[in-house]
């Protein structure tokens, strides 16, 4: 598909709606296309790794998810690549065939490097991070395992949760809060975890 993507720029670019069939061949087409397979690599790892973590339990599926952010940040790192490439193949083809580049990266990585949060760029944001979700949401279910294993924590809430028994009136509104605290907590820690991993290594 992604060689017929490359194959259709020959036959299109000579029909006058090239400028409307051009850019959506490269977008909804050739980086489509390029994006799908590292979107399921993704999910497919995060499957594995989660499915790992919860059957060792305690504080393993937040260090899996953690490495599963890792190795996340290393697959957006081959998608671009892979999508710059795919772009100058594109771009190439039809300068070949007398046209514009649909895309010049030049022009667009300068832009980026002097104002990266301007709202124009935030569309190749969105489609490099929407290859890490899996990964968020993997460190989110281990961040809540573990606030939830923390030592002390389990036995605690057990003590006022008598098996075989109601839960007293009077302790049910602080339990539903601790529970409610730990899920919530452990989704930021997930989150937070994300964005160091996303943002700060650059920097260190």
């Amino acid at each position: 598909m992604i060689a017929a993507c490359l194959s259709a720029v020959g036959l299109l670019l000579p029909l006058q709606t090239w400028p409307y069939t051009g850019p959506l061949l490269l977008f909804q087409g050739l980086l489509t296309l390029i994006n799908a397979p590292f979107n399921w690599v993704s999910i497919g790892l995060t499957r594995a790794l989660l499915r790992r973590g919860l059957e060792l339990g305690g504080w393993w599926p937040y260090f899996l998810g953690v490495a599963n952010a890792v190795l996340a940040t290393a697959i957006v790192a081959a998608l671009t690549l892979t999508m710059v490439i795919a772009v100058q193949a594109f771009d190439e083809l039809v300068r070949h065939g007398g046209g514009s580049p649909i895309l010049p990266l030049d022009p667009l990585f300068e832009g980026i490097s002097k104002n990266p949060g301007a709202p124009e760029y935030w569309w190749i944001y969105a489609l490099l991070l929407a290859t890490m979700i899996p990964s968020l949401l993997s460190l989110m279910i281990g961040g809540a395992s573990l606030i939830s294993g923390m030592p002390g924590l389990p036995s605690l809430i057990l003590r006022f949760m008598p098996e075989g028994k109601a839960v007293p009136a009077f302790d049910r509104t602080w339990l539903a809060i601790t529970l409610t605290l730990q899920i919530f907590s452990g989704a930021i820690l997930g989150i937070a975890a994300e964005a160091f991993l996303a943002w700060g290594w650059p920097f260190m």
